[in-house]
């Protein structure tokens, strides 16, 4: 039987969930007494950059095998506009009717997930944004803007580079990445380029997932791909030099942790720590053993009670 709307079970009883969605993929864990329950993935869960029918099945894909939560805390980019986190929340009660959702930009779950001594975070997936906390605990941000006009150093840009060099010179692309486009899209034809991305309902994921393309280019010592990933990433330290002028008063040693799964590709964290430290010499990297997804299950048990 569906507990009332309101029926809350008693704290050592709750189950929560906390979902991190993006551009590419929506990613959910439930956290259940005496349960371990696995986590649950769907498709592209930004509504910006998503059509509807889309994003209803990632978030239905993400949250299939969960038994009805009572709270959920969603972390999604594409909700700085309350709109946004409006739509989100009511697709969610339409999954959970009875669940009470707090929807958050994406961005906050990675601060929570981030070590206690970072000072600031700089988040790379299918989009890019740095974010910190002031000392009133309001969340400031720099960047993001979007993959046609910000977004520098995402995922999103970094497909995007490459799929544009290819597609001016394809004669001039090497064996390894025409083998490297032809896994992607089934064909080394740049035409299936133009296609593809003409067809698809989300077209920062479809950028997004040929940004191995470009990192492995530059493991491979191409030095078109290394004079690309260098611009991306010199402009996204940039954006993290103002937003730590700015916004955090010009301290001596600042202390900048990643995540997102740009980093995941060694190249382009080596490539942004170089430009970060020409930039501001004082940033020390640090890292975290936990992900945004972690994050954002925190912030649903702190819903509890």
């Amino acid at each position: 039987m569906a507990r009332q709307r309101g029926a809350r079970r008693l704290a050592q009883d709750a189950v929560v969930i906390g979902i991190d969605a993006g551009g590419s993929a929506t990613r959910a864990r439930a956290v259940a007494p005496g349960q371990v329950l696995p986590d649950g993935k769907g498709g592209p869960g930004n509504p910006l950059a998503t059509d509807a029918q889309t994003l209803s099945a990632s978030y239905a894909a993400a949250l299939a095998n969960y038994p009805e939560p009572d709270y959920i805390a969603a972390c999604v980019s594409g909700t700085e506009n309350p709109q946004q986190r409006i739509r989100i929340s009511e697709l969610l009660n339409t999954i959970f009717p009875n669940a009470v959702v707090q929807v958050h930009p994406d961005y906050v779950a990675a601060v929570m997930a981030a070590p206690a001594d970072a000072d600031l975070v700089v988040i790379a997936g299918t989009g890019s944004v740095v974010c910190s906390r002031t000392p009133e605990g309001d969340y400031v941000t720099s960047g993001g803007a979007g993959w046609i006009l910000g977004d520098f150093g995402s995922a999103a840009r970094l497909g995007r580079s490459a799929l544009e060099w290819f597609c001016d010179d394809p004669a001039g692309a090497s064996p390894e990445f025409s083998a490297d486009i032809g896994s992607l899209l089934g064909s080394s034809d740049c035409r299936n380029v133009l296609s593809a991305l003409s067809a698809t309902p989300s077209p920062p994921a479809f950028l997004a997932s040929a940004a191995p393309l470009l990192t492995r280019a530059v493991a491979r010592g191409e030095r078109w791909a290394a004079v690309r990933l260098q611009r991306e990433m010199s402009t996204l330290a940039a954006t993290a030099a103002r937003h730590i002028e700015r916004h955090l008063h010009q301290q001596e040693i600042t202390r900048v942790a990643l995540s997102g799964g740009v980093w995941r590709s060694p190249e382009a964290e080596t490539c942004f720590t170089a430009a970060m430290t020409r930039t501001r010499p004082g940033t020390v990297i640090v890292r975290s053993s936990l992900s945004p997804l972690d994050g954002a299950v925190r912030l649903a048990d702190s819903m509890v009670g």
